[in-house]
């Protein structure tokens, strides 16, 4: 067992996620646009760290006050020291945005989705699935983030999915199950 990693089977109770749940979905406005932006920005970096950066250096992060100037230079800032943005969670590719820096292309992604109506695709379709096509359809999310973003979004008042209807397997689930049976 002291060979291998394992993921807590109930993401609610790991402790990045219930920082999400506490310190970024229910701080701060509930309006569902708000929550949407909050809980992406966090999760395109999945460190509680970075989110408690951009709070020190910038207050609450919040879409209606939102500048691109301002959110870069404090991570640029970070990242130039030394720090780390991400979390080894899991690989989060940049997408091709046009930025050198892989922190600059997820905050041009975040205002390509937010500028683009995203929050209020999800909240307008009746499935679980139909919001799961209209994150996967954005630059650079992929089956695994586009299936862990709806997840983390469906923990706030705005979404109310059962998660019993809809899942998508994690990168590898499917060999692994060929393996063990």
């Amino acid at each position: 067992m002291a060979g291998h990693r394992f993921t807590n089977c109930y993401r609610a109770a790991d402790r990045v996620s219930q920082h999400l749940i506490r310190h970024v979905i229910y701080a701060g406005s509930q309006d569902f646009r708000e929550v949407a932006f909050r809980t992406l920005l966090f999760k395109l970096f999945n460190k509680i760290e970075t989110w408690e950066l951009l709070r020190a250096e910038l207050g609450t992060p919040s879409w209606e006050t939102y500048e691109h100037e301002a959110y870069d230079r404090v991570l640029s800032s970070a990242f130039a020291s030394g720090c780390t943005l991400y979390s080894a969670a899991y690989v989060m590719a940049p997408p091709r945005l046009g930025a050198v820096r892989k922190h600059t292309n997820h905050l041009r992604l975040l205002e390509l989705m937010m500028s683009q109506g995203l929050p209020a695709a999800l909240t307008g379709v009746r499935s679980m699935s139909a919001a799961f096509d209209a994150l996967r359809a954005q630059p650079g999310i992929g089956d695994f983030l586009g299936f862990q973003f709806l997840i983390d979004l469906n923990y706030s008042d705005g979404l109310n999915f059962d998660e019993m209807d809809f899942v998508v397997p994690g990168p590898g689930a499917r060999d692994g199950i060929r393996k063990c049976f």
